[in-house]
């Protein structure tokens, strides 16, 4: 009934999973030369969104006669910023150590806050969310004052991925 498939030795995602693997082994050992990477990948993001803002300002105005000076501030901003991360990766580093510890911190208020939705379902479950978002933001709060910790926090993170990654690719490969 059912037809056994067997399907071919996957070159492709072996490569790309032994390529990732030693992304992430190399990134845990070398974690500044991760940040400042991170931060020029970042620069160069900021770049291409601030030229893809000047260009929908652009269609926006074609399309519907309306002014919109926001976006063009929003891409110059965005534009600066790139440069800087790009000629300045010390400062995207400290931006990006920053911005991980706020987004932390939101992160365990929006925790704290729908908590209350479980309270009815589940008063176990309610209270885990509880102390585990209170955790979260004495972390997050502790992470914005050590950006250096943060930033480490961020490569711990990102070589995790790569490895994982990685692992699952060499796995599909079989």
């Amino acid at each position: 009934m059912f037809e056994e498939t067997k399907k071919g030795f996957d070159w492709f995602s072996l490569i790309v999973g032994i390529l990732f693997l030693i992304a992430g082994i190399a990134s845990f050992n070398r974690p500044d030369r991760t940040l400042r990477f991170l931060a020029i990948v970042a620069g160069v993001a900021f770049i291409f969104r601030g030229i893809y803002e000047l260009w929908f300002r652009q269609r926006i105005s074609q399309l519907l006669q309306e002014a919109s000076g926001w976006l063009i501030f929003s891409a110059i901003l965005d534009i600066i910023l790139g440069i800087i991360f790009l000629f300045q990766p010390s400062f995207g580093v400290l931006f990006i150590a920053i911005i991980f510890a706020i987004w932390f911190i939101l992160d365990s208020i929006t925790e704290l806050l729908s908590a209350k939705f479980f309270k009815e379902f589940h008063r176990g479950y309610y209270w885990f969310i509880i102390i585990l978002a209170i955790i979260s933001l004495i972390l997050g709060i502790i992470l914005l004052f050590s950006p250096l910790l943060s930033a480490i926090t961020v490569v711990w993170l990102v070589s995790t991925f790569l490895i994982v990654f990685g692992i699952m690719k060499i796995i599909q490969a079989f």
